[in-house]
């Protein structure tokens, strides 16, 4: 667990440490989870100096710093990696429990059901792809899953319950995954919408009580309460740009996202997207597996749906056609019209997670099951129970089959395997280093909002000679000391000019200090 996401641009593990890291030393109330691009260092001591990330939400990263609140312990990538393999466990589990809710009522019976349930388990926890995302890049994409699975599995519990009062603690439940989930990525505003779109279709086709218009706006009452605390955030947390800026900067990630501006346009997604990403996380064909998977099973569910006349028939059908849809078109829809951000974070495409393990190897088959039980019961003569049973179990265990066999691949490591020297080395540079310390090297650079800095938890200036430090430090008040990093096997150059106060070597990197120097900025408050 001790890495990070070393064959990628993207900085999102790193930036969860920092992040948490950040509001763990300086009071996540007092920056009002605020998310800067630095960490406190004497060079950046505002934060004006230190800038701030603000596309996204930042409950993605207060799970990490709620974690490290719980257990004591100071936020770390290791600590960051073990949350989002829990969090893969949970997502399986809750997938899992959704399906053997949805089977089960669907009168399949509890050994096939759990058979169903299980198979579901294996793309989910073994797929190639899910395993590289949730053992080694923690992001945004990857923390809102759990939150969509569990409102999923909240869904289908909705469906199944026979009290009113299991109907509102169950709704309670949902909206509050849901409102949580509106603080960690996009993608739950796009769920939230077809899920009210779902359960108007549910009232017009008698399924559930009509839903009415002083219940929708209050439902819609929510998104806009959460994204109106988003923009609070971006305009009031500390350093932020301001109304008028935040939001014409927020339109233009918006747009950019979309591939509508000049800034790192992208071409090709087509091919990028249905074929490559899809097969390289998952299998090959997936994309074409779960498209006409998808639409063998709704036109199976809709034959069913009109063949049923008992009301808690009609019930579990519709839930399980609405199921579908559900794990489908927003999820979808979220990556198409967000394209450009798919395209750049590969792993994105963890979103077609449940429609990959769920259509084919679960809903296909429940579908079938249904079908072949309402011919069985218009049937002159009907198959017993244990041989509609039967059908049942075979349907069961020829997907838990397929599943298991989807999971094999000739290498599980995509990117190829992980030099856990390399974290160490950037983290020995945080764990040896202090507010007061400016830390320049030769070789190394740790830019603001990188993969360095997060890791190393401190800023890192490219320097050759005293002269390119003096202009590092050029604008620094008070009293600090210059400590240069070198990597194992270099040598100090221009920098063996000088002898240093101090010398840690922790056989990754040698740190040189050199102290007691005085800030030479002239506009230092007094």
């Amino acid at each position: 667990m001790g890495q990070i996401p070393v064959f990628d641009a993207d900085v999102t593990t790193a930036a969860a440490n920092m992040w948490a890291r950040i509001w763990w030393d300086e009071g996540a109330r007092n920056l009002l989870f605020a998310t800067p691009r630095a960490p406190l260092s004497i060079e950046t001591p505002t934060m004006e100096l230190r800038g701030i990330y603000d596309s996204w939400p930042p409950g993605a990263f207060v799970i990490v710093y709620l974690a490290a609140m719980f257990f004591s312990i100071q936020p770390s990538i290791p600590l960051v990696n073990w949350i989002n393999v829990t969090m893969h466990g949970l997502i399986a589990l809750a997938a899992a429990l959704a399906v053997f809710n949805l089977a089960s009522m669907n009168r399949l019976g509890r050994v096939t059901s759990g058979l169903l349930a299980l198979g579901v388990a294996f793309p989910i926890l073994l797929s190639r792809g899910p395993i590289y995302a949730f053992s080694q890049i923690y992001d945004v994409v990857t923390a809102v899953l759990i939150f969509t699975a569990v409102f999923l599995l909240l869904e289908v519990l909705y469906y199944g319950a026979r009290s009113q009062r299991d109907k509102w603690v169950i709704t309670a439940l949902q909206l509050t995954t849901i409102y949580l989930a509106f603080f960690v990525d996009w993608l739950s505003y796009t769920l939230f919408v077809f899920w009210l779109i779902s359960r108007f279709a549910a009232g017009y086709a008698g399924v559930l009580e009509p839903m009415k218009l002083r219940r929708f706006f209050s439902l819609l009452s929510l998104p806009v309460s959460a994204f109106s605390i988003f923009l609070a955030w971006r305009f009031l947390a500390p350093g932020a740009q301001g109304a008028g800026a935040s939001i014409k900067h927020l339109i233009r990630k918006i747009l950019q996202r979309m591939n509508l501006t000049d800034e790192s346009p992208i071409t090709g997604f087509a091919k990028a997207f249905f074929e490559e990403m899809h097969e390289d996380y998952y299998s090959p064909h997936a994309f074409s597996l779960i498209a006409v998977s998808a639409l063998v099973t709704v036109g199976l569910l809709i034959a069913a749906f009109r063949r049923a006349r008992a009301p808690s028939e009609r019930r579990s059908i519709f839930a399980t056609m609405s199921f579908l849809l559900l794990i489908t078109i927003p999820f979808y829809l979220h990556m198409i019209v967000l394209y450009q951000h798919t395209f750049i974070h590969r792993w994105a495409i963890t979103k077609a997670l449940f429609a990959y393990s769920m259509i084919p190897f679960a809903l296909l088959p429940i579908s079938v099951f249904v079908l072949v039980r309402q011919s069985n019961g218009q049937s002159k003569v009907p198959l017993p129970r244990s041989a509609l049973a039967a059908v049942g179990l075979l349907l069961a265990g020829s997907s838990l089959f397929d599943a298991v066999s989807v999971t094999f691949y000739d290498s599980y490591a995509p990117r190829g395997r992980i030099d856990s020297n390399a974290y160490r080395m950037w983290d020995d540079i945080g764990r040896n280093t202090a507010y007061k310390d400016v830390v320049v090297s030769p070789i190394l650079e740790a830019n603001p909002i990188s993969v360095q800095v997060g890791t190393a938890y401190k800023l890192v200036h490219h320097a050759g000679n005293f002269a390119e430090v003096d202009k590092v430090v050029a604008r620094v008040c008070g009293d600090f000391n210059v400590v240069v990093a070198l990597p194992k096997g270099s040598e100090p150059g221009e920098f063996a000019s000088r002898e240093p106060a101090h010398v840690i070597d922790t056989g990754r990197i040698r740190l040189l200090r050199f102290a007691s120097y005085q800030g030479k900025a002239v506009d230092c408050p007094r």
